[in-house]
């Protein structure tokens, strides 16, 4: 049966009417960036007026944060979509301008979503602004990060975390995640991973302040290294104590890789170790690598590897006063000068006639060229393994320390030196406060009106002496310090040859550095 024409031209009118229609209705668009500007001031991402758009951000989008010279702003995350992730735009200010600061409460995250951003190095002038997301974070299961610089307080665990040419990134120690893949420019931590691939140019990041274990398994391409990785924190003071690193999990060398670590690091591999490739030590490495593997096939034998250098002893003369000065493990460095802020590590020995603007003392400090003073311009602290090594010839000469603020939590070595005479009641003020606070802190095993008893000397101590708050030590009773036997010179022995013989042998050289500006964080 044919079909009437009435039908066909109202079929026809339909499809022209449905064309229309389709012509007419909004297309559904990929997910677009939303840029924050923060205008309407409310700090709210559910405000349109916030963003650069005119539009709420949608589900999938990709939030936009730029540089900008302002102040600091909290953010309110209230909006109930899944975002596919951050990115942050270099600017281009002033040297005396810094990129506003952005802390978001909450995100919730797409699966593999991805951050980028401009950051390239630590440098001062990279005006990168600071994205910190400071509560939970969550719907991450696969992070991949390019240039990202932010950090998640949060602290989420997710399946997999892939990053490269990061610079300086902050983002790996506020992640944990069971699968680490590090590239160029970048670096990765052992925290929670159960198995971690350095490739060409990345970075593993060893510890230098705390002990750790890993049982992860990690594979090294050639061309990989070991290091402390490339945290943007600034350097700053204090010294670190001796640390080890254990690796216990499969480690792979598919090339060689370098390490370069700080001379109070110990990286100790104890679990299998396969591949062609060999550990070298980087041309400025100073820690020590340790192979004790239970299973070892690699280019690499066991045993203790590294550069191990002589004991040394380092003469520095003159005033720079702008000059940072660090006494590696079995160094002993004689300043008879000024310096900016010194920082003693563990097995390190410091001494001579110094002024210096900072102290801060893991290792030994021993004052002068037998006896003398060091005077230190601002804070003075003896860490926990720290040791004041002081001597006493008589009341008019003894070694002290001046300072303007005291720290005290290691301990106090004190010599009797050859041929010295004391009366009962002479004081000696071997930390001279001249702040206005009290010493923080006291010797090992010393409190408040504790005796020392040293070559038949008696000493009491107390911490609030002199003008209040001093160290002083006052004799207990007469006493004559036994006779240096005669060796064809009557010459007082230098305190600092008995620090030399209590160091470690490995020594590692000194790293004398100009004060650089930090990056904001």
């Amino acid at each position: 049966m044919g079909v009437s024409y009435t039908k066909i031209i109202g079929a026809a009118s339909v499809a022209a009417i449905v064309g229309i229609v389709a012509l007419h209705s909004p297309v559904s668009a990929a997910p677009a960036s939303f840029t924050w500007t923060g205008s309407a001031g409310d700090h709210k991402m559910s405000t349109a007026g916030n963003w650069k758009e005119g539009q709420v951000p949608t589900e999938g989008s990709k939030l936009v944060f730029k540089c900008v010279d302002g102040p600091n702003e909290n953010i309110q995350n209230d909006l109930t979509v899944a975002l596919s992730g951050l990115e942050v735009k270099k600017g281009s200010l002033p040297d005396d301008k810094f990129c506003a600061y952005y802390r978001i409460d909450t995100m919730r995250f797409t699966s593999n979503a991805e951050f980028t951003g401009d950051e390239t190095s630590s440098d001062s002038k990279d005006k990168i602004p600071g994205v910190h997301i400071t509560g939970a974070v969550t719907g991450l299961s696969n992070l991949k990060s390019n240039g990202f610089d932010g950090r998640f307080d949060g602290k989420p665990t997710i399946s997999r975390f892939e990053v490269t040419n990061a610079g300086c990134n902050n983002i790996d120690g506020y992640i944990k995640a069971a699968e680490k893949i590090v590239g160029e420019n970048a670096s990765v931590s052992l925290a929670g991973a159960n198995s971690i691939l350095v490739k060409n140019k990345g970075q593993l990041d060893i510890d230098y302040y705390d002990n750790e274990t890993s049982s992860s398994k990690i594979t090294f391409e050639n061309g990989a290294m070991i290091s402390h990785g490339m945290g943007c924190q600034g350097g700053g003071g204090g010294s670190a104590s001796s640390v080890t690193t254990v690796l216990s999990g499969d480690i792979v060398l598919n090339g060689d890789v370098e390490y370069r670590l700080a001379s109070n690091v110990t990286l100790k591999i104890t679990g299998k170790l396969s591949g062609p490739g060999k550990l070298v030590a980087h041309k400025d490495n100073e820690g020590t690598v340790l192979v004790e593997s239970s299973n070892n096939t690699s280019g690499t034998p066991n045993g203790q590897i590294g550069n191990a250098h002589e004991a040394k002893t380092i003469q520095l003369d003159g005033d720079k006063p702008d000059e940072f000065v660090t006494v590696k493990k079995g160094e002993t460095v004689l300043l008879n000068g000024s310096r900016s802020e010194v920082s003693v590590d563990e097995g390190g020995v410091f001494g001579g006639d110094a002024t210096v603007k900072s102290l801060y003392v893991s290792g030994v400090v021993a004052p002068g060229n037998s006896p003398g003073k060091i005077t230190v311009l601002e804070t003075f602290a003896l860490q926990n393994t720290g040791v004041y090594k002081a001597e006493i010839l008589n009341k008019d000469h003894y070694d002290q320390i001046v300072a303007h603020d005291v720290y005290l939590n290691g301990s106090l070595d004190l010599t009797y030196l050859a041929g010295g005479v004391i009366k009962k009641g002479d004081t000696f003020t071997i930390v001279s406060n001249n702040g206005t606070n009290p010493v923080q802190g006291t010797f090992k095993d010393l409190p408040e009106g504790a005796e020392v008893t040293v070559s038949g000397a008696t000493f009491k101590i107390s911490y609030v002496g002199g003008d209040g708050n001093d160290v002083v030590l006052t004799a207990q009773n007469d006493s004559k310090a036994p006779k240096a036997p005669n060796t064809g010179g009557e010459k007082l022995s230098v305190n600092l040859i008995g620090a030399i013989a209590g160091v470690a042998s490995a020594a590692a050289l000194l790293f004398v550095t100009k004060r650089k500006s930090l990056s904001k964080k």
